[in-house]
């Protein structure tokens, strides 16, 4: 009899130590996860506003070149997004300005807008729409 207690007080332990470590590791992976660094999603319309209502405010095409010369949002510069890190340097002065990042479909303004916070860009902005 006291080995059947002292076996299944054994398996409570057990069950107990491994139900905490598993909460432990779940909490871990969920702190890692929010820390991450993702840039803002935004609609279209939501950017228009930003830009209406914001005085200092850079606005990147990552589209390119051919793409953006036939037809971009005013004021947009472009920097194709594969040549981004080529333009860090310029980029740097604008580390807490509001940056809005757009492409065709939403991809390539992503990876950007992800490189730039990754380096401590703080307010980027991703127009999430496609491009008509």
């Amino acid at each position: 009899m006291r080995k059947a207690i002292g076996k299944l007080l054994f398996c409570l332990v057990f069950i107990f130590l491994m139900t905490v470590a598993i909460l432990d590791y779940e909490s871990t992976q969920s702190a890692a996860l929010m820390q991450q660094t993702s840039p803002q999603i935004i609609q279209r319309e939501s950017a228009e506003e930003l830009m209406d209502n914001t005085k200092e405010i850079l606005i990147i095409d990552v589209r390119d070149a051919d793409e953006y010369e036939k037809g971009h949002i005013r004021n947009a510069i472009n920097i194709p997004y594969n040549q981004l890190e080529q333009h860090l340097d310029e980029l740097m002065a604008y580390q807490d300005t509001p940056i809005i990042i757009y492409c065709q479909s939403g991809n390539r303004s992503k990876i950007a807008g992800e490189k730039l916070e990754e380096l401590g860009f703080t307010k980027v902005y991703v127009i999430e729409d496609k491009m008509d």
